[in-house]
């Protein structure tokens, strides 16, 4: 589920800026990627009248797009990776790059070399910033996690931010994947992110819950996955204690 490169180009076409997250692509030229992205910019608008698209699907990855003034931002990451988490790096990319034009002149055809911007967008894209301002509150939690695990209370779980960046799993990577995508359609039809349940084939059951800090501005949303041997109502009980021990974690 990783974000690979990061891409800003001008509307032009020309990419001024551009970071390998992972040595995935390190043997890619920039510039052999940026030019597709300006192709596919002139289609949607010439071809079939359509503003730059949000999100492109291919060969296992997908690549956001976002535009703001005459900027175009572009994430390339694997197709698992959280959609919401892309845009909300995206978001964050912005104000960060608009802060650095306001102290530092580029050049149309300038590529940016700056170590502090670099140093930036590392902490951005890894969510870095924001986790290690919460980093006592997940430590807590995820301790609680492995303890339930251990006494086989729960078979695991995954904790991760209200813009899906994921905190710490140890459950399945199918049903990790399932739990973002189901996140990610409920953010897409502005549907409130409350309780939901699934029963799988196996009678595995899976909650995902909402968790609301006091102290905190942002919810967490939590996926526990229960064993077929918990009757329903034993696993909403565990599942209820469960969530009022983290919120009572100060």
């Amino acid at each position: 589920m990783n974000i690979h490169s990061l891409f800003i180009l001008k509307n032009t076409g020309i990419c001024i800026y551009s970071k390998n997250i992972t040595s995935d692509f390190d043997n890619i030229d920039p510039n052999l990627i940026t030019p597709f992205f300006s192709a596919l910019f002139s289609f949607s608008a010439n071809v079939i009248s359509k503003q730059t698209p949000e999100i492109l699907e291919m060969g296992g990855f997908r690549i956001a797009f976002k535009v703001s003034g005459e900027f175009i931002y572009a994430i390339l990451a694997d197709s698992s990776a959280s959609l919401l988490f892309i845009n909300s790096r995206l978001v964050s990319i912005v104000d960060v790059f608009e802060e650095f034009l306001e102290n530092n002149e580029v050049e149309d055809y300038q590529e940016i070399e700056s170590a502090e911007f670099d140093s930036k967008i590392d902490s951005i894209i890894t969510g870095e910033e924001e986790l290690i301002d919460s980093q006592p509150l997940y430590r807590k939690i995820i301790d609680l996690i492995k303890r339930l695990t251990l006494e086989n209370e729960i078979l695991g779980a995954t904790l991760f931010t209200i813009n899906g960046k994921v905190i710490f799993t140890s459950l399945p990577h199918n049903i990790l994947l399932s739990s973002l995508k189901e996140l990610e359609i409920r953010h897409m039809v502005a549907n409130e992110f409350k309780l939901t349940f699934v029963s799988l084939d196996n009678e595995q059951k899976i909650f995902t819950r909402k968790i609301n800090i006091p102290w905190k501005l942002d919810p967490l949303l939590i996926v526990v996955l229960f064993d077929s041997s918990v009757p329903l109502g034993m696993a909403e009980l565990n599942l209820d204690k469960f969530i009022k021990t983290i919120e009572n974690i100060l």
